[in-house]
């Protein structure tokens, strides 16, 4: 993996490098200067990815916004999933909501993450020298960067700060496994992350407490709009608020829409075909059955002698009696 993450990691090992040697010049130790370093390498990943983060909470937001519509769409379209689905995406597209802006953030962090850990680590094509002198350097009670923490301290610290972030991104509509899945997860990963180096957990740590106090800050400047309109609407004394013009609607969620409808006409298509196939069934089994029935007598009618009913074999005709005078 580190050869497919090489750009990467060199970007990561040369950002590590001209911080520690800013640090150095400024006169601080090599005991500080790493791990100074990382957390500085940790603020300028989160800088570079608050547009994103940003997006995210406003979708977070907005999506807490539309609860009570999303949960009458489920109630009306409880028995229809394909047209709830429908129906769900359009309300999302037409209040420009993006459901899948949350995920974006997690993703891009996950490269970073690895191609830290092997900056770390070390690799072939790095600088040996800066590479050992990482690995090597300690950091408050932390002998080795490169080592796992031999008090478990960072894990546990981990462990807090990521259980305070998912309390903070919970919200009131979320369900409840997804709530116990969301807290759980910290506590996996304590199986998986103990013995990865003590500078990995520097840097997660730091991005767990950006993120708790970014999370609190967008908390109080960024309102949930729509509740806080039905709310003026609701009171007394206060006028409405004008309708908002339409906005403009993402390439995204139209390709989403696009594809729903599609499923939607292909579905519908497949019903009408079904059921016109179903009646064409019934109306020649129906032509079938009435050719071949024979019409019986009607009621209240006296029924032929026997003989002379319908289809009765006729009897053969006899010869008159010649009554001509015989020849003399």
């Amino acid at each position: 993996m580190s050869r497919i993450l090489k750009p990467l990691v060199e970007l990561l090992h040369w950002v590590l490098v001209a911080i520690h040697d800013a640090l150095a010049s400024i006169g601080l130790s090599e005991d500080w200067t790493w791990g100074l370093a990382i957390i500085g390498l940790t603020i300028i990943v989160r800088l570079i990815m608050f547009p994103l983060t940003w997006k995210q909470y406003r979708s977070s937001r907005a999506m807490q916004a539309l609860a009570p519509q999303i949960k009458e769409l489920q109630r009306k379209h409880k028995g229809d999933r394909t047209k709830l689905q429908q129906e769900t995406m359009r309300l999302y597209q037409e209040n420009r909501v993006n459901p899948f802006a949350s995920c974006l953030p997690l993703l891009l962090q996950l490269p970073v993450f690895f191609a830290l850990y092997w900056t770390i680590r070390g690799t072939s094509y790095l600088p040996v020298a800066e590479t050992e002198a990482l690995f090597n350097a300690s950091f408050l009670w932390i002998p080795k960067l490169g080592e796992p923490d031999p008090y478990f301290i960072l894990l546990v610290v981990y462990v807090a700060t990521q259980m305070i972030s998912t309390e903070l991104m919970l919200t009131p509509q979320t369900e409840g496994s997804q709530r116990m899945i969301m807290r759980a997860m910290p506590i996996i990963f304590i199986f998986v992350l103990y013995r990865f180096p003590s500078g990995l957990f520097i840097y997660w740590v730091t991005t767990n407490l950006w993120t708790i106090g970014q999370q609190l800050i967008i908390r109080k400047t960024m309102p949930i709009v729509a509740l806080e309109a039905a709310a003026g609407s609701s009171g007394g004394g206060k006028a409405e608020r004008p309708a908002p013009p339409p906005k403009k609607r993402s390439r995204f969620m139209e390709a989403m829409m696009a594809a729903q409808g599609q499923r939607q006409a292909e579905v519908e298509q497949r019903h009408k075909a079904d059921q016109g196939s179903a009646a064409k069934g019934a109306g020649s089994g129906a032509k079938k059955g009435a050719r071949g029935a024979k019409p019986g007598p009607k009621k209240g009618a006296k029924r032929p002698p026997p003989g002379k009913g319908v289809g009765a074999r006729p009897k053969p005709s006899t010869p008159a009696p010649d009554t001509s005078p015989p020849d003399r």
